[in-house]
């Protein structure tokens, strides 16, 4: 099921980019498009307008320098005034041939100023052959006759083709607004899809994550559940635990060893092996001493592991003190214990927790640490008592090691009292052991 609902997710959401992807693409082409014909009409418009502008202009120059040329007398200028005519006749014949032929009417339009301009031409070649009673006589008419019609004519056809030019740029325009409002429907349709699509994938994410939380909630609170029976019973096997270790330690120091140091007394004051021979006598006298003191020193030490009698008579100090001792005789590994701040007032339950957490320390040390040297210390406030016991062992990776069952025991027993437990440990850099409890009513009793 968790696969499954990973594969339609990541479908929806696969569907989703893809169509934001598509639609950033599409709306960059469509884009890119109108913009690319927005500039061909614009410069479609200027090739055609830019040679147009100008010919109105030079054209009634023309008219200047003929009216000019009727009106001088001088046969001596007609080669100057028929040289600048025919550089604006060449100026106008390359400007009429840079104009656009797109279309028909356009193409006609030009074609149709072309001749206009050519017959324009061509009626002002023979005043150039007049003499200067001719052009006396003739000048007047042949201004109003043939070159203010023709000149109108041109300047007319110009007006045309400018209209035309005009004309098809507004055409150019309509395509394009026509493209623009396509492109607009084109991202409305492609968003209104991705919203609706995004709408799906995130109703079904939504229920998804719902179910999945509500699994969640449900598996946590069972969880929750296990963990408080586990604790319960944890402190009720750690409880009896107690209750049996301080019965075994009182039966074991009360009434076996008394037994036994009556026992040797008894043995020692035997009086009925008086008359045997000195040597069997003395034998089996020393021999009662050595097995009573052997037993004595037998149950004692048992006593002492349960649960030494020093921790309710001496208090917590002593008992740490002696516990550091013994580890040092047995395992041959200094123990330093230190004791800071008054413990005495402590509470049963805070004793026997510090306690354990020292034996069970230095158990830990015993099997895994190598360790060459233990350090104790305990330090009591008046709100809270706190212990490290920290080794120069070889360690081990803290966050990936699993926790065995002492430092979980260690851990129950310090959060049975709102305590706290923090490990430091790392190859070759030994390992730190922090305990701190709070005290009931933020002080210590007595």
């Amino acid at each position: 099921m968790k696969s499954r609902s990973w594969v339609v997710l990541a479908s929806g959401f696969g569907i989703l980019l893809g169509l934001i992807c598509l639609l950033g693409l599409g709306a960059v082409r469509q884009a890119n498009s109108i913009y690319g014909e927005m500039v061909d009409a614009h410069e479609a418009y200027l090739r055609a307008e830019y040679p147009l502008r100008d010919i109105p202009g030079e054209i009634y120059f023309a008219d200047l320098l003929v009216r000019d040329y009727l009106l001088d007398p001088s046969p001596l200028s007609t080669a100057e005034y028929r040289g600048q005519l025919r550089a604006i006749r060449a100026s106008l014949e390359q400007r009429l041939a840079q104009l656009p032929r797109e279309g028909a009417e356009q193409k006609d339009a030009v074609e149709e100023l072309e001749r206009e301009m050519h017959d324009y031409w061509e009626a002002l070649e023979p005043m150039f052959e007049w003499t200067p009673a001719q052009k006396m006589v003739a000048s007047y008419p042949f201004f109003r006759k043939y070159v203010l019609p023709r000149r109108n004519a041109v300047v007319e056809l110009v007006r045309e083709v400018a209209a035309l030019n005009a004309a098809n740029l507004e055409i150019q325009r309509q395509r394009l607004r026509q493209s623009h409002e396509a492109l607009r429907r084109f991202l409305v349709r492609m968003m209104l899809f991705a919203l609706s699509v995004g709408l799906v994938v995130a109703g079904l994410s939504t229920a998804r994550v719902t179910v999945l939380e509500r699994r969640g909630a449900e598996q946590r609170a069972m969880i929750e559940h296990a963990e408080e029976e586990l604790r319960r019973l944890s402190r009720t096997l750690v409880r009896a635990q107690e209750d049996e270790r301080r019965a075994l330690s009182r039966e074991l120091h009360d009434a076996i060893g008394q037994m036994l140091t009556a026992m040797g007394m008894t043995l020692a004051n035997l009086e009925a092996l008086r008359d045997a021979p000195p040597e069997r006598f003395q034998e089996a006298l020393e021999d009662a001493k050595r097995l009573n003191m052997e037993a004595l020193r037998t149950v004692r030490d048992l006593a002492m592991g349960l649960r030494p009698s020093m921790l309710d008579d001496l208090g917590l100090g002593p008992a740490l003190e002696w516990l550091g001792r013994d580890f040092s005789r047995r395992m041959n590994v200094p123990v330093t214990v230190q004791i800071d701040g008054a413990l005495d007032g402590l509470e049963d339950a805070h004793r026997t927790c510090l306690f354990r957490v020292v034996q069970e320390a230095l158990t830990n040390c015993a099997r895994h640490s190598q360790a060459k040297n233990v350090r104790v210390t305990v330090h009591g406030e008046a709100d809270r008592v706190s212990m490290a016991i920290q080794d120069d062992g070889v360690g081990f990776e803290a966050e990936a090691s699993q926790r065995g069952i002492g430092l979980l025991g260690i851990e129950e027993r310090v959060r049975e009292l709102n305590g706290s437990v923090s490990l430091q440990s790392a190859p070759h850099k030994g390992t730190v052991l922090k305990v701190e409890l709070p005290l009931p009513g933020g002080k210590q009793d007595g």
